[in-house]
């Protein structure tokens, strides 16, 4: 069953032949691309719009195609696929006369081994007589008349004859469907003949009817009867008027006609409905030149004012050792990154809303259809955290950081990218979709972290806090006391609170310095703690002392230039993982003694602040064991540690997932309760 909705359901930022051909696409998987592609053809010349193949189907405010040309374009994109029951709802509507006739020609050619079924409102005497039969409705669905056309004016000139108590004289030529409207809706008069007016439900007057549709309905009942005698009068031998079907026959019928299973779709077949549903997502966002220009003019023009304004350092000239606001600058990144994640896909499902609904009897695969909605916004959101970090870290002079940045800044724009399929997938309209963005945003900058620090926020807000604090006085439990460095409950639920820890944490322990530092001390816990009885070979007395020189050279690593120093810790960490530090490398780095420092490149005193106070709180010797701080570089749970920076990678994907598996069914239920 093929329903084709009043309203355009088409992607007005395609081009017509991109519209029939993701319908034919989505359909008719089964059929090969050169058979698809006759369809299309076909279709396109058989609605005239063969010449407009490569214009924009628009929509009533960009008007590339005429009135006319989107309701053949509407109807045509089910006309092409295989169906055997069509439900027209209003194509003629708003069109002129001529545009009319031509949709409904395009129409009626369906008619000749198809059931097409069109709902029509006052039309003329030339479009009724397209129509083989005609089914006439009243007011509260009450059935006044079914029959063919030509049958509809004779019964309603009888009608009027009969409650008028004029002589029935033939019928004029010249009558008209409106005239069947005026002796539908005979007006109720007074005495004096003047029209009474009654109240309607929304409050206006109205002119109140002679007849109202009960009566229309129970008169074609009675008209029904009378024919039916009629024709069992001249048959001979016939008894009954109306027979009732059997109670076995009629349980017989119901199994007969219950709805088939769709059938199974091929690998092949869904590899296609996949594709289709990709690339009508890429091609739709690509083609919104307003809004794709917007996108991308955002993140250059954020990154040039934020990291401009947070360009200041503690001593005369700026240097990223005592830059103030690098954890500042790293958390408006995450909220910049969530900001047009939630704005990109806000509108994304609202505008897709009459497409899927008209789509959902054809098989739609709400997980391909979403798939291809992340798999185009991840690719904007890509391109947007590329361009606001290549400029806001090249303004901070933060170094060799790019791709951790990234990750970070990716997985939260995809967050908020997720959130906003939600909203879209809740909502019915762009208006509350966009004023819904403040109260998803709002929260997470306030409780992320950073605005406002944990040991400064209100500790009632920790239910845990409170619950443990209560059990304590109670002299329930006897635990260590809670660490103000602890993350309050509420916040756990902020996903700018995880990305914000990870990428700050990033910044402190990922930086190529402090990464050389920890791979050498590494290197020489490992040669050191290797049992006693097993002596040291030579070989490896020589790689702890290398190791040992080098991480005294590296700590303390000076160069001309911040290049010179990220190719020779790229050395001295590549020597190190392979074993073969030698002499020679330590050598060319003791020689580096003049220009700038390692530490005044890659160390920024405030994020080494943040996360140093972390530590100390976490390795406490007073407590009975190690808390979950914030920052912490560690977490424990279940007994076991984990590394941060992993933990809170999976909690992240993990709310992706969540939210998105949430709008995927969101859009299924929304699709069957319709």
């Amino acid at each position: 069953i093929a329903y084709i909705p009043q309203e355009d359901a088409f992607d007005p930022l395609l081009r017509v032949q991109e519209n029939l051909d993701f319908s034919v696409s989505i359909r008719c998987p089964h059929l090969r691309h050169e058979d698809r592609r006759k369809r299309v053809e076909a279709k396109l010349a058989e609605l005239g719009l063969a010449d407009l193949r490569k214009r924009l189907a628009g929509t009533p405010e960009q008007k590339f195609l005429s009135g006319g040309e989107r309701k053949r374009l509407n109807a045509g994109l089910d006309m092409i696929g295989i169906s055997d029951v069509y439900l027209f709802d209003e194509p003629t509507s708003g069109l002129s006369s001529k545009d009319s006739e031509h949709v409904l020609e395009i129409i009626r050619s369906l008619a000749r081994n198809k059931l097409v079924l069109v709902s029509i409102h006052q039309p003329s005497m030339r479009l009724l007589q397209m129509f083989d039969k005609a089914l006439l409705l009243d007011k509260g669905g009450k059935m006044a008349y079914f029959g063919t056309p030509q049958g509809l004016l004779e019964y309603f000139w009888k009608a009027y004859n009969d409650e008028t108590g004029q002589r029935e004289d033939a019928m004029p030529s010249n009558l008209t469907p409106d005239f069947v409207f005026d002796v539908l809706e005979t007006p109720l008069r007074d005495i004096s003949g003047d029209i009474i007016q009654e109240r309607s439900a929304d409050g206006h007057l109205v002119a109140a009817r002679r007849f109202p549709p009960n009566f229309w309905r129970d008169r074609y009942q009675s008209y029904l009867l009378l024919e039916s005698m009629a024709r069992v009068q001249a048959t001979p031998g016939a008894t009954n008027v109306i027979s009732r079907p059997r109670e076995e026959t009629r349980s017989s019928r119901s199994r007969a006609h219950a709805a088939p299973k769709p059938p199974k779709h091929t690998l092949r077949e869904e590899s296609i409905l996949l594709y289709t549903n990709l690339k009508r997502a890429f091609l739709s966002k690509l083609r919104n030149r307003t809004n794709l220009l917007t996108t991308l003019l955002e993140a250059p023009l954020l990154a040039v004012l934020i990291s401009s304004v947070l360009k200041y350092s503690e001593e005369a000239r700026y240097t990223f050792a005592t830059a103030f606001h690098i954890p500042t600058y790293l958390f408006m990144s995450l909220v910049v990154a969530m900001f047009l994640g939630l704005t990109n896909s806000a509108d994304e499902i609202i505008r897709d809303r009459h497409l899927l609904n008209r789509e959902r009897n054809h098989n739609l695969r709400t997980l391909y259809y979403l798939g291809g909605k992340v798999a185009s916004l991840s690719t904007f959101a890509l391109v947007q955290c590329i361009i606001y970090l290549l400029i806001g870290n090249a303004v901070l002079e933060i170094r060799e950081m790019f791709w951790v940045h990234l990750w970070w800044m990716f997985v939260t724009a995809l967050t908020g990218a997720s959130l906003g399929l939600l909203i879209s997938s809740l909502v019915n309209d762009s208006r509350t979709a966009t004023n819904a963005i403040p109260l998803l945003l709002i929260p997470q900058i306030i409780l992320g972290g950073a605005l406002i620090k944990y040991e400064e926020m209100n500790r009632n807000l920790d239910f845990v806090y409170s619950v443990t604090r209560w059990l304590e006085k109670a002299g329930v439990t006897e635990e260590d006391e809670p660490s103000k460095l602890k993350v309050p409950f509420i916040c756990q639920f902020m996903p700018l609170r995880w990305s914000y820890e990870a990428m700050l944490i990033s910044q402190s322990k990922l930086n190529p310095l402090t990464a050389a530092q920890d791979e050498l001390d590494e290197r020489i816990q490992e040669l050191v703690n290797l049992p006693k009885e097993a002596r040291l070979s030579s070989d490896q007395q020589r790689q702890l002392d290398a190791a040992k020189q080098a991480l005294a050279l590296v700590s303390g690593l000076y160069a001309k230039d911040a290049r010179t120093a990220a190719a020779l810790l790229d050395e001295i960490r590549t020597a190190n993982q392979r074993g073969r530090l030698d002499a020679k490398l330590l050598k060319k780095a003791q020689d580096q003694q003049d220009g700038v420092s390692a530490e005044e490149i890659y160390v920024n005193r405030k994020v080494l602040d943040l996360t140093t106070k972390a530590e100390m709180e976490r390795s406490d010797y007073r407590r009975k064991r190690s808390p979950n701080v914030f920052f912490g570089t560690s977490k424990r749970y279940f007994g076991t540690e984990f590394s941060t920076l992993w933990i809170n990678g999976l909690v992240i994907l993990f709310i992706i997932a969540l939210v998105l598996t949430a709008v995927e069914l969101s859009l299924r239920r929304q699709l069957k309760r319709v």
